[in-house]
């Protein structure tokens, strides 16, 4: 065992506090975490969705299921896009029949559901980020 010579003859605890204090830092790159992009392969939970957005979310979900399977579906997106887009797309939503706390965000939904039907596969994550967005 190479010992330094600054620590020649130490044991124990003498030892590892003499190779601690003269162990330099060593210089590390910084690291900024990235933000995570949304991920069209996640279910979502239709519960929380507007009564207007519900029974697309429900076939969404069924369709991101069964893509998911890379044994018979190598490419999800290859798979998915395609059912999806045959789905019927969300209907305004009657934000007069929502719970009156949530009639603001019905009519938010509302007002910017029609930008994100484009691409169904990502209706949700677009959905929620220009409600977020506001």
């Amino acid at each position: 065992m190479m010992l330094p010579p600054a620590c020649a003859g130490m044991t124990g605890e003498q030892l590892d506090r003499c190779v601690r204090d003269i162990t330099l830092p060593q210089m590390t790159t910084r690291l900024e975490p990235s933000d995570a992009k949304p991920d069209p392969a996640q279910l979502v939970n239709c519960l929380k969705t507007v009564r207007a957005d519900e029974d697309f979310c429900i076939a969404r979900n069924e369709i991101v299921l069964e893509c998911r399977n890379q044994t018979k579906y190598p490419d999800f997106e290859q798979c998915a896009s395609p059912l999806a887009m045959a789905q019927p797309r969300p209907p305004v939503a009657d934000c007069s029949r929502a719970a009156p706390a949530r009639r603001d965000e019905c009519a938010l939904r509302n007002k910017v559901f029609g930008a994100c039907t484009g691409d169904p596969l990502r209706y949700f994550i677009c959905l929620g980020a220009k409600m977020n967005a506001k």
